[in-house]
């Protein structure tokens, strides 16, 4: 029994090494990932084709976003349409599409 606990904690380190090799990866593509917590990465990362569920962890990545206005058609996300500060104020962006991949288009 000790045996196959040990082994299964060899096997548990392997995959959290993995799971932290991949995470540093994300965040050498997009540095404000740096900010973010494993857990809250790992819940943009895995909602990249949702943009709605990126929106609340935006306050950690950029200084005063936050929140952003969706150009929403349907069930789906087409591009950003702006960036809105916690005072209210509005700055527009001109043809942001949503891509695949969420550290491209944040």
């Amino acid at each position: 029994m000790i045996t196959k606990f040990r082994s299964s904690n060899e096997t548990l380190d392997k995959v959290q090494k993995a799971l932290d090799d991949y995470l540093e990866t994300k965040r050498k593509e997009f540095a404000r990932f740096f900010f973010l917590s494993n857990d809250e990465l790992l819940e943009i990362l895995s909602q990249s084709k949702n943009p709605l569920m990126v929106e609340p962890h935006l306050r950690k990545c950029f200084e005063n976003i936050n929140k952003l206005e969706f150009d929403i058609s349907g069930e789906h996300v087409a591009g950003i349409l702006g960036m809105k500060s916690a005072e209210g104020e509005v700055v527009p962006i001109k043809n942001l599409a949503i891509s695949k991949t969420v550290e491209y288009w944040l």
